[in-house]
């Protein structure tokens, strides 16, 4: 039998997740108009914070993996022992967010269901801060340092050549700018340690540690939970609804609105943005179709969001169905008072789509073959068309499926579903944290997608 763990630590670092979100399986069409606009970026990159945070977290880790003897990072095998020692701070800032702040909950922190009952209820008695240990290994990937990976392998000068584990320049700065914040709570010994410093770390006793990193974080640092001096304002994650400029800014506004063809690219999508009078998203891509009509990409982006989120209305529509019972007639669903207008919208947008001609783009076929199925508007065939479709065509899990008339659940309900969205949210709050922007543009202020905790 082969190993789980071993599956997962020596697959590509950015898996598939199988999630119920790509109803329609037009992520990845959505993700080539999304690198148009924002280049580099993730709609899970979504508070400059974290960035200084996992900075430090990269830096102080490092000082650890090389004092174990680590050097190389070559290997997979190498990679996931470089790993073993940040996963812990990862986690212990959660930690640390949940004891410092009272509104912790509206701040952005994987594992926040499994970490909270270990800090406050366990007071830190169980091993991997309450996690199982699928949870554990997973984090890899669920986990903030998985989210944010691809800014520390793409954005200038955060690690060396881009390997996304050796702290670069601007890491180093950001590294030191938050340890200098940190007061009580740092680590009792230097950041940077060297072999000749007297306070370097105990050597012996971090190789001995080897397999249980996380025991040995929270023996050497016994204050992470401390507060002190503007430890909210200058330590902890940001709420989400907080768009006000970071202290750190200076330090990250190089790195994200740079002057290289990424950062420019963010910067000025950033700025159109702002000069919106949007006041809705399919609004906003408009504006930015006009303002960015010399891509072929971008020109087309309105219509794309108009069929996609026509779409997921239809699936929202069925869903709201389904929310209480078993299974539901199709022709039940059809004489809901709503069906009419969302099935019209829906074929209106899918004819819509269907005139672009002449735009090679990956996966446009996708949206071309989700276009061409939503053609006639009577409400039992539009959606039992759109049901087919997403269970022949939809990525990641099924949300139900239609059986001789009657459609039943293959998800738990949920009411409302992120809509496919483009990075804008992540970009301009980004750029409001970097002093790019003055303020959140109102269009996208309640746009944002609802966060999983892959680790509840």
């Amino acid at each position: 039998m082969v190993d789980s763990n071993w599956i997962l630590f020596t697959a590509p670092w950015d898996p598939i997740f199988v999630r119920r979100g790509d109803a329609l399986g037009l992520t990845a069409l959505a993700d080539q108009f999304a690198d148009r606009l924002a280049p580099h970026l993730s709609n899970r990159i979504r508070d400059g914070r974290w960035v200084t945070i996992l900075a430090w977290c990269l830096a102080r880790s490092q000082e650890v993996f090389h004092a174990c003897g680590g050097r190389s990072l070559i290997t997979s095998t190498e990679q996931r022992n470089r790993y073993a020692w940040l996963r812990p701070l990862e986690l212990m800032w959660t930690a640390r967010t949940i004891a410092l702040a009272e509104d912790w909950r509206n701040r952005s922190l994987t594992g926040q269901r499994s970490v909270r009952p270990w800090y406050e209820d366990y007071n830190q008695g169980t091993d991997k801060f309450g996690l199982s240990s699928d949870q554990f290994w997973a984090y890899r990937q669920t986990g903030m340092y998985g989210a944010y990976r691809l800014a520390f392998r793409r954005w200038p000068q955060m690690t060396t050549g881009g390997d996304g584990w050796t702290p670069g320049p601007a890491t180093n700065s950001l590294a030191r700018w938050l340890d200098d914040r940190l007061g009580v709570a740092r680590p009792p010994w230097p950041l940077y340690v060297g072999d000749h410093d007297y306070e370097r770390l105990p050597k012996r006793g971090v190789k001995l540690a080897k397999g249980s990193e996380d025991k040995w974080w929270m023996r050497q640092w016994k204050t992470f939970d401390h507060g002190g001096k503007k430890a909210d304002e200058n330590t902890l994650p940001r709420r989400r609804d907080d768009f006000s400029a970071l202290p750190e800014r200076d330090l990250l506004k190089p790195l994200i609105f740079g002057s290289g063809k990424d950062g420019t690219r963010r910067f000025d999508v950033a700025r159109r943005v702002s000069e919106s009078k949007a006041r809705g998203h399919i609004e906003l891509c408009e504006h930015l179709a006009e303002n960015f009509s010399q891509n072929s990409v971008i020109k087309i982006l309105p219509t794309f969001s108009r069929l996609a989120d026509a779409g997921m209305s239809a699936m929202d529509l069925v869903a709201k169905a389904l929310q209480n019972e078993s299974r539901v007639a199709l022709s039940d669903i059809a004489a809901e008072p709503s069906a009419k207008s969302v099935c019209k919208e829906l074929t209106d947008a899918a004819r819509l789509w269907r005139k672009n001609e002449g735009v090679h783009l990956p996966h446009i076929e996708r949206a071309n073959r989700f276009a061409a199925a939503m053609v006639r508007s009577e409400a039992v065939e539009c959606l039992g068309a759109l049901l087919q479709y997403h269970e022949l065509h939809g990525g990641g899990l099924r949300w139900f499926v239609l059986r001789k008339g009657w459609v039943a659940p293959r998800t738990p309900p949920r009411v409302g579903s992120s809509r496919y969205r483009f990075r804008l949210w992540s970009l301009c709050r980004l750029a409001a944290q970097c002093g790019v922007l003055r303020s959140m543009p109102p269009a996208l202020r309640h746009d944002i997608e609802e966060e999983e905790d892959e680790n509840s």
